[in-house]
């Protein structure tokens, strides 16, 4: 006899001792007469359902459908009939025992349900109604169908490759379609919603999967039968479906196998080993509980939608992008593949009449699908639907800003550090116009970052300065790769300007070079080899050198022989301190100025060895410590980068304290008087101060440095 489960048999030994407490009614009522005999005897009765019961015993079930209360969903003989010859027997006794088992758990379910209860499940701590916040959404129902065990050669996973192994699947889950489920679903109560799901069936207003229930409610002394048009043949997952029609799918399905995982090993019956398989990276849609599997309701909930593209489709669009590039899909990065599958697969159910409406891919990516002309089919399956696609559904990575750097193997490091810092989905916005410059695999290690594999992960890493490689933290790749982003869109770099980045750093772009802070120091520059329109949102420029990141305030300053008395006094204020960078040697740190990361964006004035050595002679310097921090302090202009490029003149503060009103703080102020390649600071004492235009606009950390020839004074010299 088929073993009931653990859970059920719970649920049956609470509701017989629940019956023991109360009496049984069976004891001291008869049934009444309109309910009839037993589910088996209602069906032996109607004289047309002798193969189900045949199955029922092939299966070893009859002693549990006596004895428990059950719902039945009962085919007819003639379509039983119909079933076998579709797989080629003659009758119930050419399927194995575990076959039968597997076809006639699909069609019952413990405990008597009517339409209603079947309906309207007890989830999340309350029971659903036609006023509830889910209603009937809780349409997946788990049956006693174990599929059967099947044999896979493993293809990609390096554990198993090559191997012959055995595998088994979950207990198979049947969804339940009614009027009031598409009601609450905002689908079509009427059906063509079904039926574009299941082409092949029928619609009644309830349906056990792809089967139309004819005759719903038949009550018994045993629970409830609903009769059926069809038999529900062994139920295919996504996964099954797909690995049984490689003639069609074959270029999706393979691609999927590079993320098969085989999981959950055990021992079958016959003491062979076997494993389930599942997939990790991208949707589990080998699972039958579906995308939330984690719990009872959850799996009741939820199911997969998978947009598969036919293979002349999908080849074309690999053949024209990133075969282009790479030599084969081996060497493709699986970032590529990643994308490009889950872009098709959503953990929610799809139906026709909302794809039509509106469209959002896993990513939340709109993407346009006309239902007629882009599908040119559909499959429902146990853990979901399978639309056959007549087009790609490119996600917006592909088609927005960063898109071509996908399909080439020239720039994959700097495509995993876009994806690592979790700043690529920002480049994929189409109401977003954005600017992005990428540097070569080539130009970055020269630069001292590169791109490793790290058991199966791919890790970004830097070069510290003893000449190790070390993987680095999220917050400096994220530093990193915004110094090549801006919010904006530039179609060329002709002229002179300056770019702010998403880094706040800024750029410098001159007839075509493109300058960096670093590439500033160093005395090199960018040139852009290809500009590469997305069409969508923003302008994709290779460079042909890495866009090298500013000193901060501290370290150009330092670094400067003319600003070294500077330096000197704002380290003898205490103004400097020093950090560990997270990529670095162990006790290796770095200066920085203690007050400037309140802001992200400053312009310092910041007085040669000259100007000092004048101020001195001059009389110009406060001798006490806190006078001479606030002298210093006036010298940084606090929330505003200013070139000398004409784009800004006017009154801005200072960190230099006027006054403080309770928690308010004033600050003391310059005038900034600009033009191209002329500027000006006034300031408080009327004194104009003119920056040299060789001496201005120096790229710092989030900021400018202009050096200046005379020091910045607030109040007339005592």
């Amino acid at each position: 006899m088929r073993r009931i489960s653990l859970f059920s048999s719970v649920l049956l030994l609470v509701l017989t001792t629940y019956t023991r407490q109360c009496s049984d009614p069976h004891e001291r009522y008869e049934d009444p007469p309109w309910l009839g005999g037993s589910n088996i005897e209602t069906l032996e009765g109607e004289g047309n359902y002798d193969i189900f019961l045949a199955l029922m015993d092939k299966a070893e079930y009859r002693v549990s459908i006596e004895n428990q209360l059950f719902t039945l969903f009962v085919p007819s003989d003639s379509s039983f009939e119909a079933y076998f010859d579709k797989i080629g027997v003659s009758s119930v006794d050419a399927l194995s025992t575990d076959a039968a088992e597997e076809l006639f758990g699909q069609h019952i379910l413990i405990n008597p349900r009517s339409r209603e209860q079947l309906m309207y499940e007890y989830a999340w701590g309350e029971l659903q109604d036609p006023k509830g916040e889910y209603g009937t959404l809780f349409h997946r129902k788990e049956t006693y169908a174990v599929p059967l065990e099947y044999k896979e050669t493993v293809r990609y996973n390096p554990e198993f490759k090559d191997e012959e192994l055995l595998l088994y699947r979950r207990t198979t889950m049947i969804p339940l379609f009614t009027t009031e489920f598409f009601e609450d679903y905002f689908g079509d109560p009427k059906g063509s919603d079904y039926l574009f799901m299941y082409p092949n069936s029928s619609w009644s207003g309830m349906q056990w999967h792809d089967a139309m229930v004819t005759e719903a409610e038949v009550r018994t002394s045993s629970g409830f039968i609903y009769y059926l048009d069809r038999v529900v043949e062994p139920v295919e997952t996504i996964e099954t479906y797909l690995k049984d029609n490689q003639d069609q799918f074959g270029v999706f399905y393979d691609i999927a196998q590079r993320f098969a995982t085989y999981v959950n090993p055990g021992f079958n019956e016959d003491n062979e080993r076997r494993y389930r398989k599942s997939y990790s990276q991208i949707s589990d849609f080998a699972d039958e509980w579906g995308p939330e599997s984690s719990s009872a309701e959850a799996k009741m909930l939820y199911s997969f939608t998978a947009f598969i593209p036919y293979d002349n489709v999908l080849q074309d669009f690999l053949d024209n992008t990133v075969l282009q590039s790479y030599s084969s899909l081996d060497s493709v990065p699986q970032l590529f593949l990643v994308y490009l599958l889950q872009s098709h697969l959503n953990t929610y159910l799809s139906l026709p009449s909302k794809i039509e409406d509106r469209f959002l891919n896993y990513y939340g990516d709109e993407i346009t699908i006309d239902v007629n002309a882009d599908i040119g089919g559909a499959r429902g399956c146990g853990n979901g639907v399978i639309y056959f696609m007549n087009s790609l559904m490119e996600p917006n990575a592909f088609t927005c800003v960063p898109g071509d750097i996908f399909y080439q193997r020239e720039y994959t490091t700097f495509l995993y550090a876009l994806e690592e810092s979790g700043v690529l989905n920002s480049l994929t916005r189409p109401d977003i116009t954005m600017t992005l410059f990428a540097p070569s695999n080539a130009e970055l290690l020269e630069y001292g970052i590169r791109h490793n594999e790290v058991d199966g992960d791919i890790i970004i890493e830097i070069m510290g300065s003893d000449g190790v490689w070390n993987e680095m933290e999220v917050l400096d790749i994220q530093d990193f790769v915004e110094d090549y982003i801006h919010a904006g869109n530039y179609e060329d770099f002709l002229g002179e300007g300056f770019i702010r980045m998403a880094s706040d750093n800024y750029i410098y772009y001159n007839n075509g070079e493109i300058i960096g802070g670093g590439n500033q120091v160093e005395g090199d520059v960018s040139l852009v080899v290809e500009k590469v329109p997305s069409n969508r949102n923003g302008n994709l420029f290779y460079i042909d050198n890495s866009i090298k990141a500013p000193y901060n305030t501290a370290e150009y300053i330092l670094n400067d022989p003319e600003l070294s008395d500077f330096g000197t006094m704002l380290d003898t204020l205490n103004l400097i301190d020093s950090i560990q960078a997270d990529y670095e040697i162990p006790g290796v740190r770095f200066p920085r100025i203690n007050f400037m990361n309140q802001l992200n964006q400053w312009t310092v004035f910041a007085p040669t060895n000259q100007a000092l050595a004048d101020a001195v002679i001059a009389g110009l310097l406060p001798t006490d410590a806190d006078e001479l921090k606030e002298f210093v302090y006036y010298h940084f202009v606090r929330g505003t980068t200013v070139f000398d490029d004409g784009e800004f003149s006017g009154t801005l503060p200072t960190h230099r304290k006027d006054a403080i009103i309770g928690s308010d703080i004033f600050y003391e102020s310059v005038d900034i008087s600009n033009a191209i390649h002329s500027l000006t600071v006034t300031d408080m004492t009327g004194q104009d101060v003119t920056v040299e235009h060789t001496d201005a606009n120096r790229l710092i950390e989030r900021g400018s440095l202009h050096k200046i020839n005379s020091v910045l004074l607030s109040e007339p010299a005592k």
